[in-house]
């Protein structure tokens, strides 16, 4: 049964990939805005798990209208970047350069003149799987650290996608020796680190709230001697995106790993905060981000 329910869901991405591609920048993007407030109407519980998080990070902040407003673009964000990343195959490098604005990027110049790659670490912010891409698109060796879906074929044409951009693949399922081969290679990996850690994470203040924080960047960044970057990219319109850049973070190698764990993994989570803050509608607040409080 669920071979069955794989193929058509499989036969179902297909469709909407090819109409994807088939439409201009344009009308692709009102498709995933349109798909982004279908799915507001009818995934209530997430809609309900982003306004109580919105209560939570902003308190009076914002009236209910507001957070109204609010989720409903979250949803709609959501619909427009699903939509974009089907379009990798047809906007390829040269396209996706033309419709981000991005800074220089000395700081991967310099971690890669030390020979040990770097770390881009980033959020489920604006388009974040474009965010990566544009990496690429500026000359750098890039591999995403990703996970598996359960649709196998899904899963395959979601790499294609990646692979579009020049984009090579890492699975978390081999995560720590592969993104240790990969920066000893002088390559450049990224990876989201913004939602909640099961196991094993570093409890952190995320909108003064103690939040449960993967250690795994700053963990692979310390053994590894490589730099991270918390890098976001935020949407302006359908053909012009922003990126944001933090400081770069290097290994304090104080002696005391987990502290230095702690301080690496609270300087991007503040940069990350302060993004979110600015633009608020543009986070993806459906994730259950504070389960400790």
């Amino acid at each position: 049964m669920a071979k069955v329910s794989h193929q058509l869901e499989y036969a179902a991405t297909i469709c909407g990939v090819k109409l994807a591609q088939a439409l201009s920048p344009k009308m692709a993007d009102k498709l995933g805005a349109g798909l982004g407030s279908l799915a507001h109407t009818v995934l209530t519980s997430r809609r309900r798990i982003a306004n109580e998080n919105l209560r939570r990070a902003f308190g009076n902040e914002l009236s209910d209208e507001q957070r109204a407003v609010v989720v409903k673009n979250v949803f709609r964000n959501a619909g427009r970047t699903m939509i974009e990343f089907a379009r990798f195959r047809v906007l390829r490098q040269d396209g996706l350069r033309a419709i981000v604005e991005g800074p220089g990027l000395p700081e991967l110049e310099e971690a890669r003149s030390r020979g040990n790659g770097a770390i881009i670490v980033s959020a489920h912010f604006g388009n974040w799987e474009m965010m990566g891409a544009w990496i690429a698109t500026q000359g750098f060796p890039m591999d995403f650290l990703i996970g598996t879906q359960h649709n196998l074929k899904v899963d395959q044409l979601l790499v294609e996608f990646r692979e579009a951009m020049g984009v090579g693949i890492i699975r978390l399922s081999t995560s720590a020796r592969s993104v240790f081969k990969t920066l000893k290679a002088n390559r450049i990996t990224g990876l989201v680190s913004d939602q909640h850690a099961s196991s094993g994470g570093v409890t952190l203040p995320f909108f003064g709230r103690p939040a449960a924080t993967p250690k795994g960047p700053a963990l692979f960044a310390i053994r590894a001697n490589s730099m991270l970057l918390p890098c976001v990219l935020r949407r302006k319109r359908h053909d012009h995106h922003v990126v944001m850049k933090g400081p770069a973070i290097y290994p304090p190698n104080s002696g005391n790993e987990e502290e230095d764990i702690r301080q690496m993994t609270a300087a991007y989570t503040k940069f990350f905060e302060d993004a979110i803050r600015q633009y608020p509608d543009q986070w993806l607040w459906t994730h259950r981000r504070w389960k400790l409080d």
